[in-house]
């Protein structure tokens, strides 16, 4: 029996574990010096994360272990898999449809470049884009943009999984992703770092760390925090700032199902170095306010979190000029100014404490 070579992520942590992988009758077997016992995935539960196909090295998932990727390189495994789990291929594309499709992304992108300018194109065009490629761009490279921010401080990306604060931080994501209504699944993760910050990855997956929940006063304003980062992947600011970044090769590639490893490193290296611009970053602070209302839940947090951001800082630290350069903090604490705050509290006092104490071990 032959032992593949890979990488696994368990969904649980930040860190990947160098793993071997041998092929039996009915599924996969994962061992490595970092797993306290093997892992098996059944061939009829693995799912593709990207074309394996036509990409190395290529990731794939199990739908029993929904957060775990397991990442591959030798392309001596798709015999196999064709054999025993056809499904991660897909069903075939004719080539004349291909063609067609090629064609009216083309002239669909071209169109609106010259009748509304580039930034209103790559909305379009983005709209384009399946969620299911968004998700797997950002379940590719988090690990690295996390480590990235972690570095500021000195932290290691440990994810926070205390199991009464994971559950109120699931209570607080439930409420705002039931009132949003939009086709992403938020998965929201917690990081033992000092760093008072949040980010958004396109496909679903937010980043709070610890220092953010730290310097907030109240669950109001990490709700506020969380439902602005919630409005940057319903907007799709990430994927519009990769589309402007590739321009139509890049459509041509994911419509077409042809993401080779050169398509997907220059997307996460723009993922990297992504700068949003102030009007997506108003874009999401009005998202933020919405989405509260219709949760039901105040919305002053918002303000409140910035006011006081203003007065420590002048403004937003410069760590957080990593991934966006946001509107004043001046500005932004007068965003809920003469609105009607009639909203609950978004958790609980022991919800709250738990939130806080997520990363206590």
């Amino acid at each position: 029996m032959i032992d593949y070579q890979g990488s696994f992520n368990d969904g649980r942590s930040a860190g990947r574990q160098e793993v071997s992988v041998s092929l039996g009758t009915d599924g996969l077997s994962i061992t490595g010096a970092g797993l306290t016992e093997p892992v098996f995935w059944p061939y009829n539960e693995l799912v593709a994360v990207d074309n394996i196909a036509s990409q190395a090295p290529f990731r794939i998932g199990c739908a029993s272990w929904p957060d775990a990727r397991l990442t591959l390189e030798d392309q001596r495994l798709l015999a196999d898999f064709r054999v025993h789990a056809p499904q991660l291929f897909g069903p075939p594309v004719s080539k004349r449809l291909r063609n067609a499709v090629a064609a009216i992304a083309g002239a669909g992108l071209l169109g609106a470049s010259i009748w509304f300018g580039l930034p209103l194109a790559s909305r379009f065009v983005a709209s384009m884009i399946p969620i299911s490629w968004e998700v797997a761009l950002s379940d590719q490279f988090a690990d690295e943009i996390v480590e990235q921010f972690a570095s500021m401080t000195g932290d290691s990306p440990r994810v926070c999984n205390n199991e009464e604060g994971a559950l109120a931080l699931d209570r607080l994501v439930t409420q705002l992703a039931e009132a949003d209504g939009s086709p992403y699944e938020f998965d929201v993760k917690v990081i033992d770092g000092k760093l008072n910050n949040a980010f958004a990855l396109p496909g679903g997956r937010v980043f709070i760390f610890r220092g953010l929940l730290e310097f907030a006063e109240n669950p109001d304003e990490v709700s506020a925090v969380l439902a602005h980062e919630m409005g940057h992947i319903t907007h799709q600011h990430g994927t519009r700032a990769i589309v402007q970044g590739l321009g139509v090769s890049f459509v041509f590639s994911v419509l077409l199902g042809d993401m080779g490893g050169g398509v997907i490193a220059a997307a996460g290296e723009i993922l990297l170095r992504m700068s949003y611009s102030r009007d997506a970053e108003s874009e999401a602070d009005d998202s933020a306010i919405d989405l509260l209302q219709k949760s039901g839940l105040h919305v002053g947090g918002l303000s409140s979190f910035f006011k006081r951001l203003a007065q420590e800082d002048g403004d937003l630290p410069s760590a957080l000029q990593l991934l966006s350069t946001h509107p004043s903090s001046e500005k932004r604490a007068q965003l809920t100014n003469g609105l009607e705050d009639v909203g609950r509290v978004a958790l609980s006092d022991t919800d709250w404490k738990a939130l806080q104490d997520i990363c206590k071990q």
